[in-house]
């Protein structure tokens, strides 16, 4: 049984201040961009929504020392309003890597600015856009926070997903759903993820570690969303598996790993255009044979079938 999601309160409006601005508006790294180093907690390709949120990290961000729309901040607050997520992220005030460092943010030869590299996406480092919050704290939301926010997101998230033209995943959220609620996946850039499984694999997914091999045909699907500090809320990608012929990829146990941006452009897929999708494989990989590649829900987000 899901988790009851409540009314949806009224939208607490903050100040229309821009607490990170080396990006102002003449800025080709402004508020809309896709690669926008000022929203390092939008995700690629992402926009923040303006009508989903968790009232609860709203309300409380008013107050919060690090909001610079907060009269009372405090001069020397201990803090970095230019990157929400940055309390323990290795790229720190000091480094290249920090959009706010840089007297020129988009500057072509900092490594880690999300507006720089022509596959932003490929870097493993902690400052890749594609894990924007990188190795930071994500505030944690409660479950029917987590449940009132995806069902507010979802018909944005799948209407978006649909743009890539994968038929295969055209209706997802029609699939058997093993997760009870969106849950923190640290492996996918601590977003909030949930986990669907097609007809052909949904028999033995829901039996989780006594599935097995699962049988040629089984798409596994897992959508995604982020949570900022303040309460501001945006999709993430949509993560998918599906199971090829015998020999299709031996690296990767014949599974197919393709990733569709927020903005439902095709990031990449194994063994087709752009990224190479080696970094899922790999990840994968960890849980093989034994789990067939397959990466679980935890026990206490599983659906009891």
């Amino acid at each position: 049984m899901l988790p009851v999601a409540k009314p949806k309160p009224r939208s607490i409006q903050l100040a229309q201040c821009k607490p990170c601005n080396p990006c102002a508006a003449k800025n080709p790294c402004a508020a809309k961009g896709a690669c926008n180093p000022c929203n390092p907690c939008a995700g690629a390709g992402a926009a923040v929504s303006k009508k989903c949120f968790v009232p609860r990290l709203q309300a409380a961000w008013g107050k919060h020392p690090c909001n610079p729309c907060n009269p009372c901040r405090p001069k020397k607050a201990a803090c970095r309003p230019c990157n929400p997520c940055a309390a323990k992220n290795p790229c720190a005030a000091k480094k290249a890597c920090n959009p706010c460092a840089a007297k020129n943010p988009c500057a072509a030869k900092k490594a880690c600015n999300p507006c720089a590299a022509k596959n932003p996406c490929a870097a493993k480092k902690a400052c890749n856009p594609c894990n924007p919050c990188g190795g930071a704290a994500v505030p944690e939301i409660k479950g029917t926070e987590a449940v009132a926010v995806y069902d507010c997101l979802l018909p944005d998230m799948t209407q978006a997903y649909r743009k890539a033209g994968l038929e295969a995943v055209a209706n997802y959220t029609t699939w058997l759903k093993v997760s009870t609620r969106p849950y923190q996946s640290a492996t996918h850039g601590s977003r909030y993820v949930n986990n669907y499984a097609n007809g052909q694999g949904a028999s033995r997914y829901k039996m989780f570690e006594k599935a097995g091999k699962m049988p040629r045909g089984s798409v596994l699907a897992k959508d995604s969303f982020i949570v900022q500090p303040d309460g501001k809320v945006a999709a993430g990608p949509l993560f998918i598996m599906e199971k090829m012929n015998v020999g299709f990829n031996k690296d990767s146990g014949d599974w197919r790993y393709t990733m569709v941006m927020p903005d439902g452009k095709v990031a990449g897929t194994t063994k087709g255009k752009g990224m190479s999708m080696k970094f899922c494989a790999e990840c994968h990989a960890g849980v093989a044979p034994e789990l067939d590649h397959i990466m679980l829900v935890p026990s206490e987000y599983r659906v009891k079938f």
